[in-house]
């Protein structure tokens, strides 16, 4: 089970309590309980995706009029966070070590080479009326 730090914790009730502000008045049935979930829900995205969901410009208080539901929140934040893995993958694949160039073996070329020209030769050979 996943276990934020304190210090996520914290960022997460500061970001469930200014997107509260954001709005003129609790509808919520229960506002702490309301609050709670919220903060629950942002422990679980990286500091920066939260930010994002409560940015007043560009964030959930520029897309609803009210305040948003559990699950709006988390519809806003998955495809950011899945955004956000993949290009964490991304950059973890881009910076493990390549594969070196295998040395060239001129010897090999050779044998090849020939054994192509001889294996041609023959199919002529054997092809011809």
């Amino acid at each position: 089970m996943y276990e934020p730090s304190s210090e996520h914790l914290q960022m997460a009730a500061q970001a469930a309590e200014r997107l509260i502000g954001f709005y003129p008045s609790i509808t919520a049935s229960n506002p702490e309980v309301y609050a709670a979930g919220l903060m629950q829900v942002f422990s679980h995205y990286p500091e920066h995706l939260v930010a994002e969901a409560i940015d007043p410009v560009h964030g959930l208080p520029s897309e609803s009029k009210f305040l948003p539901t559990i699950s709006e929140v988390k519809d806003f934040l998955e495809p950011r966070y899945a955004q956000y893995l993949r290009m964490q993958a991304h950059r973890e694949a881009q910076s493990r070590p390549k594969l070196e160039r295998p040395v060239k073996d001129e010897a090999a070329e050779e044998r090849v080479k020939t054994g192509f020209q001889q294996l041609s030769e023959r199919l002529k050979v054997g092809l011809a009326p």
